[in-house]
C-alpha cells in the first residue's frame, strides 16, 4: 500500500503538471551544535528535538492544488524511517492530501512522524472544529493504520494500527539521544489531547499522549504530558519559551528553555537548555535558515 500511495501521488502530480505550476525552492536548514551527555560538542543537521534540515521544491497549480518534494540532508539515526525523502505529496488544501507527509496527531511537538498516506480533511458544523483523518502505510515494522485529529486550538487525536512512535521525531523531547525506537517496535494505539491559549504576548500550550499495546516487552504503556509557556519580546520578533515534559509511567522529567532570536530575514538563532531529573542534560543552539 505504501507504493500505491506514492504511485497515485506521482500520477496526480504528472497529470496536474500540464497546468504549469508556480514553483519555488524550499530550504529549511537547522545546523545544530550540542553539548552535554558526557560528550564533546557535536554538530548535526537535526535540531535539538530531531526536526531535520530539508531542501526541495514546492509549488501551486492554477486550480489551487499544491505539491511538495523535500529531502533531508541527513538520514534519521534509527531505521524507523530509512528514507531521506521527508515529504512528497499533492494536496487540495483543506480537503485531501496524498503522498508521504507529516501525519495528523496533536501539535507535532510530542509526536511527529511522516508516512505515505491518504489524508482527508473537513470542518464540523460548529466553528473552528476541523477533522483530519488519514490512512497510512510506511511498510513492515513501521507506522501503519489510521490516525486523526478533531479540533481547532483544542483537539483530540487517535491512532490505531501498528508500530507508531518509532521514528526519531516521536517523543524526542524526552530523550537525550535523538535516535528513535526503530523498526519493529512502537505501539498499536495512541490517544492524545492538546490545547493552545493565546493571551498576547503570552502563549500557553498543553499536550498529553497515551501509548498502548506495545509490540515488544520494552514498549510498555506510557502516559506523557508536555506543558509550554511562551513569551513574545517587546520587539515583536523574538520569543522565549519554558516547558516541562513528564513521563508518568517511567517517571522521567524534561525541563526546557528555548529561544528564537531573529538575526535577519529568514535567519533565526534558536538556543536551548534541557534539564533532566539528574540536572543539566544538554544545551546548544540551532541556526535556522529558510527560503
Amino acid at each position: 500500500m505504501r507504493g500505491f500511495f506514492l504511485a497515485v501521488a506521482l500520477a496526480l502530480a504528472t497529470w496536474s503538471a500540464a497546468q504549469a505550476p508556480e514553483t519555488v525552492i524550499a530550504v529549511d536548514l537547522r545546523p545544530t551544535i550540542l553539548f552535554g551527555d558526557g560528550r564533546n560538542a557535536w554538530l548535526r543537521w537535526y535540531d535539538a528535538y530531531a526536526f531535520p534540515s530539508t531542501f526541495g521544491i514546492k509549488g501551486r497549480f492554477s486550480d489551487g492544488q499544491r505539491f511538495a518534494v523535500t529531502q533531508r540532508l541527513a538520514k534519521q539515526l534509527s531505521d524507523g524511517d530509512p528514507d531521506q525523502v521527508d515529504e512528497f505529496y499533492l494536496e487540495n488544501p483543506g480537503e485531501w492530501k496524498i503522498g508521504k507527509q507529516a501525519i495528523p496527531f496533536g501539535q507535532k511537538v510530542l509526536y511527529r512522524e511522516t508516512a505515505p498516506a491518504l489524508r482527508l480533511s473537513t470542518q464540523l458544523l460548529f466553528e473552528g472544529a476541523r477533522v483530519d483523518f488519514a490512512v497510512l502505510d510506511a511498510g513492515p515494522g513501521r507506522p501503519r493504520g489510521v490516525i486523526g485529529r478533531i479540533g481547532g486550538n483544542s483537539g483530540l487525536s487517535f491512532a490505531f494500527g501498528e508500530h507508531f512512535a518509532v521514528q526519531d521525531t516521536a517523543l524526542a523531547i524526552l530523550r537525550q539521544d535523538v535516535a528513535g525506537l526503530g523498526r519493529g517496535r512502537g505501539y498499536q494505539s495512541m490517544y492524545g489531547a492538546d490545547t493552545t491559549i493565546f493571551a498576547f504576548p503570552y502563549t500557553f500550550e498543553a499536550e498529553a499522549i497515551s501509548l498502548r499495546q506495545g509490540h515488544t516487552p520494552l514498549d510498555g504503556d506510557r502516559d506523557i504530558t508536555d506543558l509550554r509557556a511562551g513569551y513574545q519580546l517587546p520587539n515583536g520578533r523574538d520569543r522565549l519559551r519554558v516547558a516541562w515534559s513528564h513521563d508518568w509511567s517511567d517517571k522521567i522529567d524534561s525541563f526546557r528553555i528555548d529561544g528564537e532570536f531573529v538575526l535577519a530575514n529568514q535567519v533565526v538563532l534558536m538556543p536551548h537548555i534541557r534539564f533532566g531529573s539528574n540536572g543539566l542534560g544538554q544545551y546548544g543552539t540551532t541556526l535556522r535558515f529558510r527560503l
